[in-house]
C-alpha cells in the first residue's frame, strides 16, 4: 500500500507563497537538500529503493526502508559499481564513489517551485554499454533555472549486478533486467514523489543518451508502459542496438560467472554469487546485457516498432556526425585490420559481406590519418557509426513517421578544433555538454562551448530545444528563461522528420538539412547487419549483405 506523501513546506515570498523547503518529507525519509544560491535547490543521493545487498543482490528494486531523523541530500550517492575491474569508474576520482549500494535519485528544481507548481519533469538515464554508470553525477541545476523544470537523475545497476540472467536467476529470483527494473521504480518513485518538489507526476519526459537512450526504447516497446502511464514523452540521443539473449543465451553470462568466482561446485551457485563481495563479480570476460523476459521484454524493438506495438509518443531521436570514433579500434590500418575487426563485432557476417563493407568504406574512400592511429581508423569509425547509430535511429523514425507520430531527427556536428585534430571528431555522446551546460557533465567537455569559446552559442541553442520539448513535447517551443546578459538566440525551425530531412546542429550555422543520400543508401544495404545486432542470433546464423 503506498503511503500518502507529505510535503515540508516553507513561507516565502509572500504569505500566499509556499516555496518547497530544503527539508522534504518523503515519509520513509526525509532528507535537507541545498539551496545553491543560483535560483536552485538540489537534493542529491536520496534512496529511491533498498541497497541492493545480500538477499536483495540480482533481485528487483525493494521500496526504501524507513529511517528516523533527517538525512543529508547535498552530495551525490556512490554509482553503480561497474561490470569490469578494467573501467574507468574504478579509478579514484574526486567526482564519485563507486558501490553496489547505489540505488539513489537526485532532483535539481527551480528555489521558488511549490508543491501545486506543476512544473514538468525531464527524467535522465545515464549511458554506458550497460556496463557502467558512465555519465553520474551531471549538474541539472542550469537545465531546471533556464527551462523553469524539475530536472531528475537516477543511477541504476549494470553489468552482472543488473543482468544477469539463466535458469538459477529464473527458478530462484523469477525476474530478471533488475537494471531496467530500476529505472521502473525510479519512475513509480517520480510518480509518487515527484510534485513535493514542484514536479508534475504527469508531464515526465524520459532523456537517456547511449545506453540510457537504448533503456528508453526498450521501455517505449514494453508492454508494461502502456498502462503505467509514467512519460509521455522521451528524448533519445545515440541509441544503439540492445544486444538482446534469450535465457538459453544469457545462461553463457551466468555459468561463465560461477566459474570466474570459484562457485561451479557450490550446492547453490546463486547463494554463492551472493556471498561473494561486490568486486569478485567484476569479470572483463564474463558478458551480460539486458535479456528477453516476458512480460518486460518479450520481443526486440525493430519487431516491436515494425508490428505497432509501441507506445506513440512524441520523440528526439538523433546522433553525432562521428559516432563510430569511440567504437573502432584505433589500431586498424590495413583491410585485414578492418575485416578482423567487424568479423568481431558483427560474427555472424559472411565472408563476401565483409567485401561489401570494405568496398563501402574503404574503395575509394580516403580519410585523413591522425597521429597514433592506423590509417583505416576513420574509415572503420564511418562503418561503426552507420551500423551501431545512424542506421538504427533511421528505422525507428521512419516507422514513427509512417505511424504519424511526432518525431524530430537531429545529426550533432559541432566541431571543436582539438576534437577535430585528435581525430575524434563529433565523437559519441559529444551533445551532453551542450544540452546540460559545459560545466555540468562529467570528463572534459570541449573547450570550445566554454563562455568566450567558438562554440558557446551552441549551449544556449540546445539546451532551448531540449527545453521546448520537455515543457510543450514540441522542441520549437519558445519557454523558459533568457540566460542572464544574453540575448535570446534565434533557433531555426526543427520540422518533424518526414522525408529524411534532420536538424543539423553545426555551431553558429545550425539549420535544417537532407539526409545524405549516400547514408540512405549504406543504411538499406546494411539493415541485415542492424538488425542482427539487436539480438544474439542462434549459432551458425549468416548475415549477407547485398546490393552495394
Amino acid at each position: 500500500m503506498k503511503l500518502p506523501v507529505i510535503p515540508v513546506l516553507l513561507l516565502a515570498h509572500s504569505q500566499f507563497a509556499l516555496s518547497v523547503a530544503p527539508v522534504v518529507d518523503l515519509v520513509y525519509s526525509q532528507y535537507r537538500g541545498r539551496v545553491v544560491g543560483d535560483g536552485t535547490t538540489q537534493w542529491l543521493g536520496m534512496r529511491y529503493a533498498a541497497p541492493p545487498l545480500g538477499d536483495l543482490r540480482f533481485t528487483p528494486p525493494k521500496e526504501p526502508l524507513e529511517t528516523e531523523g533527517v538525512l543529508d541530500a547535498s552530495n551525490f550517492g556512490p554509482i553503480c559499481i561497474a561490470q569490469s575491474p578494467l573501467d574507468w569508474t574504478n579509478k579514484p576520482s574526486s567526482r564519485f564513489t563507486v558501490s553496489e549500494d547505489c540505488l539513489y535519485v537526485n532532483v535539481f528544481a527551480p528555489s521558488d517551485a511549490t508543491p501545486k507548481s506543476k512544473l514538468p519533469v525531464m527524467y535522465f538515464i545515464q549511458g554506458g554499454g550497460f556496463q557502467s554508470n558512465s555519465n553520474a553525477n551531471f549538474n541539472g541545476s542550469d537545465l531546471a533555472r533556464k527551462g523553469n523544470m524539475v530536472v531528475v537523475s537516477i543511477n541504476y545497476r549494470v553489468g552482472p549486478y543488473g543482468f544477469l540472467w539463466g535458469k538459477e536467476v529464473n527458478e530462484g529470483v523469477g525476474k530478471g533486467n533488475a537494471g531496467i527494473r530500476d529505472m521502473v521504480m525510479g519512475l513509480e518513485w517520480v510518480r509518487d514523489r515527484i510534485a513535493t518538489f514542484g514536479g508534475n507526476p504527469s508531464h515526465v519526459v524520459l532523456n537517456g543518451d547511449s545506453a540510457g537512450a537504448t533503456a528508453i526504447v526498450l521501455l517505449i516497446t514494453s508492454p508494461t508502459m502502456e498502462s503505467a502511464n509514467l512519460f509521455k514523452g522521451a528524448i533519445i540521443e545515440s541509441t544503439a542496438q540492445a544486444n538482446l539473449r534469450t535465457l538459453e543465451q544469457a545462461q553463457e553470462g551466468y555459468d561463465c560467472l560461477v566459474a570466474a568466482t570459484g562457485c561451479s561446485n557450490s550446492t547453490s551457485t546463486l547463494s554463492c554469487l551472493r556471498s561473494r563481495n561486490a568486486t569478485a563479480l567484476q569479470s572483463p570476460t564474463c558478458s551480460f546485457n539486458p535479456h528477453i523476459e516476458a512480460p518486460l521484454i518479450p520481443t526486440t524493438p525493430f519487431h516491436a516498432f515494425a508490428a505497432g506495438t509501441y507506445l506513440k509518443i512524441p520523440t528526439i531521436f538523433g546522433t553525432c556526425a562521428d559516432e563510430g570514433t569511440a567504437s573502432a579500434p584505433q589500431t586498424i590500418a590495413t583491410i585485414s585490420d578492418f575485416n578482423a575487426a567487424f568479423s568481431n563485432h558483427v560474427p555472424s557476417l559472411s565472408a563476401s559481406s565483409l567485401t561489401v563493407l570494405d568496398n563501402m568504406y574503404i574503395t575509394n574512400k580516403t580519410e585523413p590519418v591522425f597521429p597514433n592511429a592506423g590509417a583505416l581508423w576513420r574509415n572503420a569509425a564511418n562503418a561503426y557509426g552507420d551500423i551501431t547509430f545512424h542506421c538504427t535511429t533511421k528505422i525507428y523514425q521512419d516507422v514513427l513517421a509512417k505511424d504519424g507520430v511526432n518525431t524530430w531527427s537531429y545529426r550533432y556536428a559541432v566541431r571543436d578544433p582539438e576534437n577535430e585534430a585528435s581525430g575524434r571528431g563529433a565523437y559519441h555522446t559529444v551533445e551532453l555538454p551542450a544540452v546540460w551546460g559545459p560545466n555540468n557533465t562529467d570528463g572534459s567537455p570541449p573547450k570550445s562551448y566554454k563562455p568566450g569559446g567558438s562554440n558557446a552559442g551552441i549551449v544556449d541553442v540546445v539546451s532551448g530545444y531540449w527545453i521546448g520539448f520537455v515543457n510543450r513535447l514540441d522542441p520549437n517551443a519558445r519557454v523558459g528563461v533568457r540566460p542572464e546578459g544574453q540575448a535570446r538566440r534565434e533557433r531555426v525551425v526543427w520540422e518533424t522528420w518526414g522525408q529524411g530531412r534532420w536538424l543539423r546542429f553545426v555551431g553558429n550555422a545550425t539549420a535544417m538539412e537532407d539526409l545524405d543520400p549516400g547514408e540512405r543508401g549504406r543504411c538499406r544495404v546494411l539493415d541485415p547487419v542492424v538488425r542482427v545486432l539487436e539480438q544474439v542470433p542462434p549459432k551458425g546464423t549468416v548475415t549477407e549483405l547485398k546490393g552495394w
